[in-house]
């Protein structure tokens, strides 16, 4: 069965709600840590404690994001990605690694293909369980509910 997961829409902090939604990616920051696929847990700490100098909570709600959208997230997973009143809903691709993108400037290297089944519908339509799963303010959050609890209409 497929989980859900919520993502937030800024990665490297850039507003890219428009260009998931035209070219039918999610992704996040953290750019500069190298490809992570396949990689262990151990390792992209390591990573985030060298380049990120992250310790404490910092590095482990990094680590928990991140390990959440390259090794938690499947092909076939659900997302919701909320822009102010507009949700879009899709079904994940695989993870990916986008060499170019791996710089301080454009921090967007650690992606997903997405097909979207629902863009831009009003978030009011949906009921109380997708607003609690939305309102989780982790960079990517796994909803402990699934599709048919959520009555996503995909």
């Amino acid at each position: 069965m497929a989980h859900v997961f919520q993502m937030k829409t800024k990665p490297h902090g850039f507003q890219r709600y428009d260009e998931f939604i035209r070219d039918q990616v999610i992704g996040i920051g953290w750019p500069l840590i190298g490809n992570l696929d396949g990689i262990s847990k151990d390792e992209l700490r390591e990573r985030l404690r060298n380049v990120y100098h992250y310790s404490g909570a910092k590095l482990g709600n990094a680590l928990g994001a991140i390990w959440a959208f390259v090794h938690t997230m499947e092909q076939g997973d659900v997302v919701l990605v909320r822009h102010g009143a507009w949700l879009s809903i899709g079904i994940i691709g695989p993870y990916r690694y986008v060499k170019h993108l791996d710089n301080d400037i454009d921090g967007f290297c650690h992606q997903r293909s997405v097909e979207w089944k629902i863009i831009n519908e009003n978030v009011r339509l949906y009921n109380e369980k997708v607003h609690e799963t939305l309102r989780h303010r982790g960079v990517v959050t796994k909803s402990k509910y699934t599709v048919h609890e959520l009555q996503l209409g995909i």
